[in-house]
């Protein structure tokens, strides 16, 4: 019912499908009905989520992020494992000080 389109694109997908929504939202005679995306169907719904994605960009900003603050902690216990160590033997040594 009605003319129909197909926009083929390149790039992220995220991306195009934030502007065709925007587009739509506009221009209300637009309705998105559907989409394929690597290799799959995808309904209005799965491109109306797909569009509540964020960026590939911020997505990967926010996994090196979380890594880099894993590493952090990963560094401050196996830096505290030690230093923890130190303050046990020269707390047993200035007790065995004190008693002699």
């Amino acid at each position: 019912k009605g003319p129909s389109a197909i926009a083929f694109v390149h790039g992220d997908p995220v991306t195009v499908a934030k502007g065709l929504r925007a587009f739509a939202k506009a221009h209300p005679l637009l309705v998105i009905k559907g989409g394929y995306f690597d290799g799959s169907p995808l309904s209005a719904e799965e491109v109306n989520k797909l569009a509540d994605l964020e960026s590939r960009e911020v997505l990967l900003a926010k996994l090196a992020g979380a890594m880099k603050a894993s590493m952090t902690k990963a560094a401050f216990v196996f830096n505290a494992l030690p230093s923890k160590a130190v303050r046990t033997v020269d707390a047993l040594r200035e007790k065995q000080e004190s008693a002699a």
